[in-house]
Formats: structure tokens, sequence, C-alpha cells
């Protein structure tokens, strides 16, 4: 008889969805009075979900349901404090965390603005132990500072936005040249990158306001190599147009789709119409002209994108001159249609960050005080989970599953691609298979969760899941 395993996540979701009706508040996230100590400084800036389904919460905030929590907490997944997670942080003034990423360890890159830590100076990007304590092992130059975006490389390096890349203890790599960097682009907002993310050949995209790169002309969207170059077979600046004064905009936010494609989200003129918000780009750059939303406004500002297992998109939108209806989240079809079946959720100020949970529901913060302030979780219908779909046409056997340490693998072609994706979809591990049809991966560095082994043999792909438990 077939074993069926769920995870807390998927009965919450289950429980949940039996009481409550798609787009509505969750009922059971209970937040209490939510961020502050006001509305003024009880701001949200990012939203991140652990493998374990806790979520990490950064900003500018001090206190969370009127309890101190300086800049960053950590969530049960009923919305409680997670008490085994301790701000690291004890400057009470001028901090704020703008960028977290889990790592598959466990360990946490917060980036942001800070100041001291017990007296201790600190640089801009720190690694944060999986209770919150400061990773000593990591360490950022002090020159170092005002990170806004950053992103890890599969082999644990750091791309920070200010074109620099940190070995994974933190030291300059050197082998990283940006040369000239960015510049160009006038108006609003300064020369800036907003959003960046490492591609999975480990070519690297950057999104933000600027009109060259390294002094080739590069409009708002560059895709690097990974010593920094500039990778010509790239190239979207074709789908900028300038909105006034030569000034093209800016672009907030990307998310790379799992066939190359790349949903893009800002506030810039296009070929489309001025300042659209939303659009989706082939691998090489171009316009993907089979997407193109449908809005009742024509004038709008996404700062923040993410996408379903069935390729609907969820955006937070800005709609300009809509004062009672200014900020919204709602959801597209994979066409860029309107999707009627999911109500738009409207609050009072910036939604800066949203996640798809790995139950389907969705998690979004900002600057907003609305029941309660700076946070909302609303019910899905789609977990994220199954982004990877469980397949074996090639027949592979793995033990012990579930693993503590050691996962044994046999009966696979000579010279495949091993990957170990988690279940946001990111490739977390990678090897090639030795020269026999048995292999051992070791998992020992990975938090408890369930994660899927992918195997590739000249395009042929094969997904079989397991579970670390320790």
């Amino acid at each position: 008889m077939k074993k069926i395993l769920l995870t807390l996540g998927a009965i919450l979701f289950i429980c949940i969805s039996t009481f409550a009706q798609l787009g509505t508040i969750d009922p059971n996230f209970n937040l209490g009075s939510g961020f502050g100590p006001d509305i003024w400084t009880g701001k949200c800036e990012t939203v991140k979900q652990q493998q374990n389904g806790k979520l990490l919460v950064g900003g500018s905030f001090k206190t969370y349901d009127d309890n101190e929590a300086l800049y960053i907490i950590r969530l049960n997944l009923d919305g409680t404090r997670d008490n085994g997670f301790t701000s690291p942080f004890t400057e009470k003034w001028g901090a704020s965390i703008n960028h977290i990423e889990v790592l598959s360890d466990g360990k946490i890159l917060v980036g942001g603005v800070f100041l001291e830590s017990n007296d201790e100076s600190l640089p801009g990007i720190i690694r944060l132990n999986s209770d919150g304590s400061i990773d000593q092992s990591f360490t950022a130059p002090s020159s170092v500072t005002g990170v806004s975006t950053f992103a890890v490389q599969a082999d644990g390096k750091v791309v920070l936005g200010n074109l620099i890349r940190l070995n994974a203890d933190g030291t300059l790599d050197n082998s990283f040249d940006a040369g000239t960097g960015i510049s160009g682009g006038t108006g609003f907002g300064g020369v800036r990158i907003n959003t960046m993310l490492v591609q999975p050949d480990g070519k690297i995209l950057i999104g933000g306001h600027y009109g060259s790169y390294n002094g080739t002309t590069s409009v708002l969207i560059t895709r690097l190599n990974s010593d920094g170059t500039i990778d010509n077979s790239f190239d979207a600046s074709a789908n900028f147009s300038t909105a006034m004064d030569g000034f093209y905009g800016q672009v907030y936010t990307m998310k790379l789709l799992p066939d190359g494609k790349i949903m893009i989200g800002g506030n810039y003129g296009n070929n489309n119409s001025l300042a659209f918000g939303v659009d989706r780009l082939n691998s090489d750059g171009s316009l993907d002209t089979s997407f193109a939303i449908t809005h009742s406004f024509s004038n709008i500002r996404n700062y923040v994108i993410d996408v379903q297992s069935d390729g609907k998109i969820f955006v937070a939108n800005q709609n300009f001159g809509a004062p009672s209806e200014a900020f919204v989240v709602e959801r597209y079809n994979t066409d860029g249609s309107l999707d009627a079946i999911f109500p738009k959720k409207y609050v009072n100020n910036d939604i800066k960050d949203l996640i798809i949970q790995a139950d389907g529901n969705i998690t979004f913060v900002g600057y907003f005080n609305y029941n309660p302030t700076g946070i909302m979780r609303l019910i899905g219908d789609t977990p994220l989970s199954t982004s990877v779909i469980e397949n074996t046409s090639l027949q592979f056997n793995i033990f012990p599953n579930p693993t503590n340490g050691i996962l044994n693998i046999e009966n696979i072609p000579d010279n495949s691609d091993l990957r170990v994706i988690d279940i946001f979809g990111r490739t977390i591990l990678f090897q090639k298979s030795a020269a026999n049809t048995f292999n051992t991966l070791d998992v020992s560095t990975l938090i408890d969760g369930t994660y899927f082994l992918q195997i590739d043999h000249n395009g042929n792909v094969s997904n079989k899941k397991f579970i670390v438990s320790k």
C-alpha cells in the first residue's frame, strides 16, 4: 500500500480551505497587532519562507504584537512568534533589513542598513545562524554598506547589488569584475539595482534603473556571465522606451520561470503602453508577445511578483490616480488576463514583498496598516510544492528515504546530472554521476524537509521525492 505523507503546511492548507474562501484573509494567521510600534516605523520590507514552513520577516520595525522585535523576526505557521529565533540587533534606531535569503543549511543571509550589535559595527550584509545569532565565520568587508538586494549562487558565493561578489565566507571575490558597472538613466530614483537573481547555468540577471552596463547600452535589465562581463546573447533594451525627458522608469522585480522565461515588474515605458508595469520576457530578453496584461487601469507600478506552479501570476500593484484602490494584490492568468476567480485585495500603502507559500497561501508585507500592520496572508488554491512533479521515466532507486545524511542512488546512467531541488524549485545541490550505476549524495547539510532528486541524462529528466529527517 502506498503511504501518503502530508506535511504540516499541507494539513493546514486542507483545514483552512474547508472553512475559508479563496482570497480571503487567513483566519488562522494570528498576528496580534502586527508590526510597530506605530504605522510610521512598523514597516516590513521582505518575507521569506524556510524549508520547514516558518516565515522570516525583515524591515525597519521594532516590535511585533507590542513586544520588542528589532528588524527581523521568525513566525510560526500560525503567525505566532517563534521564540527559538532572537534578533541579533541591539541598536534601536536607524536600521532596516532590505533582503533575506535562506540557505540550504538553514543559515540566513541578511542585507540592509545596520549600525551595530552589542557595540560592534556591522557591514551591510551578515549571516545568521538558524537561531538568529550572528555567524562569525562569515565576514563581509566593512566597506560593504547599505545592501538593498543580493543573490546567492549554487556554490555559496553572493553577488551584491553594488556589483561585487563575496566568497562563501564573506571575503571579496576578485574574480568577479563588473568594470564601470551601471550608469545612465535619468529621472527619479537614481542609478541603482533593485533586483537580481542567479540562473541555474550560473548567469546573473540584474534589474533596476540605468541605461548602460560597463559602457555598453543596456536598459533596465542585463544578464551577466559568471565573471561579471555582459552576456551579449541577452538584450532587453528594445523593450523599453522613454516615458518622459529620457526617463525609462525602473524594473523592481524579476521571477525566473521553469521554461527560462522571465517575469518582470516595475514602472517603466515599454512597447505595449506607458508605465504598464508587468511583462514576460523570452530567455534572450525579447518581449514575449503571447503575454499581455489586461487591467482596469492603464498606469500602474508593480513592486513584486510570484508565480504559482500552474503558471498563474500574483502581483502587488499600485494604481496611480486611484486613491481608494491604489494598492492591490491580484492574480493574472498565464496569458496576462486578469483572473476573475481570485478576488482583489486592497490595502492602504505600499506592498514591498509577496510570496506564495509551500501550502499555496499568499503572504505579503509592506507599509500598510490594515488589520494588522505590515503583514497579511490570503487563502490560496495552488500549492507551490507541486512546481516539481514526481516522475520516474528513468527507473532509478533511492534509499534510505527518509535519510539523515547520505542518500544512496542506484540504476542511473553514466554521466547524468544529479540535482537536489527544494520545495520552491531551487537547485541547492549539484553533482555529476560517477562512472557506475551506484552513487551517493551527501545531504547532511540540508535542514529537515521535503526535497526532490532530479536525474537528467541527455535531456531525459526524472524527479523523485525524498525526505531529510535528522
